[in-house]
């Protein structure tokens, strides 16, 4: 009796960190790269109203796994980079694996960002991109002030995000109350300075905003 005690009284072996923060990753992945996801949000379409050319630079904020990230590098290459930039340092590990993997090192980057303040590379950016990520900005229009120093003259901040739904959203996971709507996203917008250029309504289930600073 005293040694079956024991036994259940002993702690739980320790997890180690780095494979957790690996399992999770692999876990976000599969709901990030599920093959549902084409059929909603229309990479081939959306990097066609992106009009990316080669040696364009572009940032990929929320980056996630890099579903579009890797894409913008592929479409950029040889001469342009894509950077995907995550709040989560197994995403970051993620991207930078699967930039290996895919053997798009040279035009493919990926780097920690804070939810708040970000700071990149001044007049660095064609394109800052965002992709169902508006939600955990934080103080969004001194965000976004912030990232229109990093444009380029002619540089655009392109928003794509869920519109309202009544209820959760099976494919993407995506809950009601947490979404941003379009209208909110052109004021704050405003007040940061920057002027909407392009609404389009071709994705079936979310909005594609384009800003700039001009």
């Amino acid at each position: 009796m005293l040694i079956l005690t024991f036994a259940c009284n002993q702690a739980p072996p320790p997890v180690d960190p780095a494979l957790k923060a690996q399992a999770d990753a692999e876990r976000i992945a599969a709901i990030l790269e599920s093959p549902d996801r084409q059929s909603w949000q229309l990479p081939d379409r959306v990097l066609a109203e992106l009009k990316l050319k080669n040696g364009d630079i572009v940032a990929d904020i929320g980056a996630g796994t890099g579903y579009f990230a890797r894409r913008f590098a592929e479409k950029v290459a040889p001469k342009g980079v894509s950077v995907g930039y995550d709040i989560n340092p197994a995403m970051v590990e993620f991207m930078q694996r699967d930039a290996n993997n895919r053997n798009l090192a040279k035009n493919y980057r990926a780097h920690l960002i804070p939810s708040r303040n970000p700071v990149l590379e001044k007049d660095f950016y064609d394109v800052i991109f965002l992709c169902n990520t508006y939600q955990y900005l934080e103080n969004r229009s001194k965000y976004f002030r912030n990232l229109a120093q990093s444009l380029k003259k002619r540089g655009r901040i392109v928003v794509i995000d869920f519109t309202k739904l009544d209820k959760a959203d099976e494919e993407s996971g995506e809950v009601p109350e947490n979404l941003v709507d379009k209208e909110t996203v052109k004021r704050e917008f405003k007040a940061a300075g920057l002027k909407l250029k392009r609404d389009l309504k071709f994705l079936p289930s979310q909005y594609f905003l384009e800003f700039s600073r001009d």
